[in-house]
């Protein structure tokens, strides 16, 4: 088990980020929808400001805009793979260990749930292949909330049975809004669990909040995660501005849970 920080808190001053990399070794989540989720990135050059890092380094590729799962247009599917793609290329270059990537976003008032699913297992397919070739391991994460949900959680558990060149990475705030059993779903993944974003809610918004502070139910889940026989990555996923002190300490928090 390794543990990961994601800079979601530095997302509106990421220039801050440097008091985080002054401290901590541990590794790093990079969202490439970063650093404002406004302006287009020139990625190469904001790598520079983590280049010297010296622990290991995950990616989260772009979510706005792109869906892979697109039910009526097919441009929309090829040009979100094409940036996929793209993303992987990138994060194989600057040596990060996974990209996490989002199966589809939800935008329309009729929710094409079946289609939907098909062309995710399609492009999902294609670019796990294109991560295999890169060496690099493509986290998918459980994304949407209830009906809008691309995968229930016994078909989240079955894509991964489907689809050998991808691993799963479960995002418990995002199952706990959805009602799943999260502990049960790590256990069912096995040694297809990569990862998993740790944050809580209030199981009706996504909020983001630190652990302990909305409704979820931990013991469960610190048990699930301590009965892993395989290495993942363990990510504080929390929302933007969280203190660097908060971080630091629910690090701690994660070390003697999991340990």
């Amino acid at each position: 088990m390794a543990i990961f920080i994601n800079l979601l808190p530095y997302m509106d001053r990421i220039d801050d980020s440097k008091e985080l990399l002054d401290c901590w070794q541990g590794g790093l989540e990079i969202a490439m929808d970063g650093p404002n989720w406004t302006d287009p990135i020139n990625w190469t050059v904001e790598f520079e400001r983590f280049q010297h890092h010296t622990g290991p380094i995950s990616v989260h590729s772009p979510i706005w805009e792109l869906n892979l799962a697109s039910a009526r247009y097919e441009v929309v599917r090829n040009y979100s793979f094409e940036i996929y793609k793209q993303s992987l290329a990138w994060s194989a270059k600057i040596g990060a260990e996974q990209v996490v990537v989002h199966p589809s976003l939800y935008s329309t008032p009729l929710f094409l749930r079946s289609q939907s699913q098909y062309y995710a297992k399609e492009n999902l397919k294609r670019l796990g292949e294109e991560a295999q070739k890169l060496g690099i391991d493509m986290a998918v994460e459980n994304v949407g909330f209830r009906k809008t949900a691309l995968f229930d959680q016994e078909e989240f558990v079955r894509l991964f049975e489907e689809i050998p060149t991808i691993s799963a990475l479960v995002d418990v705030g995002h199952a706990h809004i959805n009602g799943w059993d999260t502990p049960a779903l790590i256990r069912e993944l096995g040694s297809r669990l990569s990862a998993v974003h740790l944050h809580d809610n209030d199981a009706v918004g996504d909020l983001h909040l630190p652990i302990g502070e909305g409704t979820m139910e931990w013991t469960g889940v610190w048990e699930a995660l301590r009965s892993a026989k395989h290495p993942f990555h363990a990510t504080l996923e929390y929302r933007r501005n969280t203190p660097l002190d908060v971080l630091l300490q629910h690090v701690k928090l994660v070390e003697q849970e999991l340990k």
